[in-house]
């Protein structure tokens, strides 16, 4: 199929009767001129060899010669080629907490946005991996599967928040049983990675044992955890301005991070726990070089479009008018 990679190049063909414009004024010009200093037959003796029929061609040659290289700039292309190319990589779940104890700002500006910023940052360091995005509070939701589209998992990371309709809570359990339900339905024998984030504060035990069940068919939990153990309020988002989140007796609550539960489930599950309050760098580098060690699945990559170019036809096309022009005589008998 033959198209026009860059369209609004075509904008500068507006130069075309602009251009068109000037020389018509020019020439009328210039033939007013001959008239005031004589008639046309005299001065036809007086330059035997003139032939002014021959400027409009130059003109016309030059003006050719504008339009082909606007549609260069356009870079015509036609056909397609579909290819697929073998790669090798970790699959990754990165799987994000996004319960509204994710808002609390012992972690500056909140946990929610290191949360997302460490979740870019891996993206970034894990290129050539394929990635799957779970979202949860309280249930899991997935969000994106395995991919190689990294443009679609930085937009979905960057709208995560407690804001998005998902039953609020800390299933950390029941995302794990997720990516392993997943596994198993795709059949997939290769080591996988579940990367957690979150604040841990989990109100359920049985996390620690998914992990450990989801070892047993390759699957790896790490924990990147988010918060201080000291604990702080949970804002409320709202248009009523700044308040906090209270219990059922109007006590305000304190959101705490669970260090203890986040290490035992990165113990059971085969991973690490990393404190990620500071030096997210840092982590990340050390997440990276922990999931270099995984083994690697073959996959073929998205599929994508060759397209052939043909600019450099019109661009030879205009210089050979322009050579053209430049060669063209203005006098009677020999054309160059």
């Amino acid at each position: 199929m033959f198209h026009f990679e860059e369209t609004t190049y075509f904008w500068l063909l507006l130069m075309v009767p602009l251009l068109g414009g000037i020389y018509a004024v020019a020439r009328w010009q210039t033939q007013r001129q001959r008239e005031a200093f004589g008639s046309w037959t005299g001065l036809q003796r007086l330059v035997t060899d003139f032939a002014p029929n021959r400027r409009p061609l130059k003109f016309g040659l030059a003006l050719g010669a504008v339009v082909l290289l606007t549609v260069a700039l356009a870079n015509p292309r036609a056909g397609h080629t579909v290819q697929a190319a073998q790669r090798e990589g970790v699959d990754i779940y990165l799987v994000l907490d996004v319960s509204k104890s994710m808002w609390a700002e012992d972690v500056r500006p909140s946990r929610m946005e290191r949360a997302r910023q460490l979740a870019q940052k891996l993206l970034y360091e894990r290129r050539g991996d394929r990635i799957g995005l779970i979202l949860f509070a309280g249930y899991p939701y997935l969000q994106m599967p395995l991919t190689t589209d990294y443009a679609a998992a930085r937009s979905f990371i960057q709208i995560a928040s407690p804001k998005l309709e998902i039953t609020q809570g800390t299933a950390i359990a029941e995302a794990i049983d997720m990516v392993a339900e997943i596994s198993r339905r795709a059949e997939q024998t290769a080591q996988r990675a579940v990367v957690i984030i979150t604040d841990g504060e989990n109100h359920e035990e049985r996390a620690p044992s998914a992990a450990a069940i989801a070892k047993e068919s390759g699957i790896s939990t790490y924990i990147v955890g988010l918060g201080t153990e000291s604990g702080a309020p949970i804002p409320l988002r709202n248009r009523r301005g700044a308040q906090f989140q209270l219990d059922k007796q109007g006590n305000l609550v304190q959101s705490k991070m669970n260090v203890p539960l986040m290490q035992s489930i990165a113990e059971e599950g085969g991973g690490t726990f990393y404190k990620a309050n500071e030096k997210p760098d840092l982590v990340v580098a050390r997440l990276s070089r922990d999931l270099d060690q995984l083994e690697k699945t073959r996959f073929e990559q998205q599929e994508f479009d060759v397209y052939e170019t043909y600019f450099q036809v019109f661009v030879g096309l205009a210089l050979l008018l322009l050579v053209l022009e430049f060669l063209l005589r203005d006098r009677k008998g020999r054309w160059f």
